[in-house]
């Protein structure tokens, strides 16, 4: 075969080998039951935006169900974010409709995950169901600002992560931080909130759309030990050069000391200055004495 008709096969073997990997990733997807949710906010009463939250079923798999059952009932629309700290976790799920929220509240808790094949972390941008307790998950759910470790170990299971749209959970409004009473909205729902903390960010709509792939996101802890020993391998390398350096102008030393130890001094070396002013007068009395013998001979 010519180049060109092996690189038309090339180019067909890879073009499938791409369609294949496409199709067995649609196929995982499926059968893993991950799944991505668009959340889009109103920020307040003229900026609104979307955000894409990816679900991974081996994260947590009872929350990644009662997740998507939440979404595609219509449960989190018109859902306020009423409690935002920042630099913390903003969180939302206590329906407006408070009709609504006693039928979920009726079906009880999800219990707690038993068998998780790949755990995450409370990392920046990941999302967990609330929890005061053992098995006591509803339908309440944080989003992480930070990276809070402190929450790895009180519950709280992360079960999807915000693929894009950071920014507007970021912007979401959080005067109001943590004065808006859970039991309130219970109680009175949506009316409580309009007249108490109108100025809320809360979602328009979350509904499922096609699958996005979450990006790989490292922890603070793990970015800062990646730096830290890229900094010792830096210092090392340095380290490793300075001594090099050294030993090779000691090298160069030892042999300019064994050639010049081999060569004879000159006499002029060895010559004081000191005594040259004694040698020129006693030079100069001989040239007179022999002038004046000339002359009385």
């Amino acid at each position: 075969l010519c180049t060109s008709q092996l690189e038309s096969v090339t180019a067909h073997c890879c073009a499938w080998m791409r369609r294949v990997l496409i199709l067995l990733a649609g196929i995982y997807s499926i059968l893993a039951d991950d799944y991505t949710v668009q959340f889009t906010i109103q920020l307040d009463s003229t900026h609104r935006g979307d955000v894409l939250i990816t679900v991974r079923e081996a994260k947590a798999p009872t929350a990644a169900k009662r997740f998507r059952e939440l979404v595609n009932s219509g449960f989190y629309n018109g859902c306020a974010l009423y409690r935002v700290v920042p630099a913390f976790l903003v969180q939302f799920g206590l329906s407006g409709n408070t009709t609504l929220q006693h039928e979920w509240d009726l079906k009880g808790p999800i219990r707690d995950e038993t068998h998780i094949e790949h755990p995450d972390w409370n990392m920046r941008g990941t999302l967990a169901f609330a929890t005061s307790g053992a098995n006591t998950r509803g339908t309440q759910v944080i989003i992480n600002y930070d990276d809070n470790h402190i929450l790895d170990s009180k519950g709280f299971i992360p079960f999807g992560r915000v693929v894009t749209g950071m920014p507007i959970i970021a912007s979401v409004f959080s005067g109001y931080r943590e004065r808006p009473q859970s039991t309130e909205i219970r109680r009175r729902g949506a009316a409580y909130l309009a007249v108490q903390y109108p100025r809320l960010s809360y979602i328009v709509e979350a509904k499922q759309v096609a699958f996005v792939e979450e990006p790989l996101v490292l922890s603070k802890n793990f970015t800062g030990l990646l730096i830290t020993l890229g900094m010792v391998a830096a210092a090392l390398a340095c380290c490793a050069l300075v001594r090099r350096l050294q030993n090779r102008l000691g090298i160069m030393q030892q042999g300019y000391k064994e050639t010049t130890k081999g060569e004879p001094m000159c006499e002029a070396e060895f010559t004081d200055p000191e005594d040259e002013p004694e040698d020129a007068q006693h030079n100069e009395s001989n040239r007179f004495h022999r002038i004046d013998r000339h002359t009385i001979e």
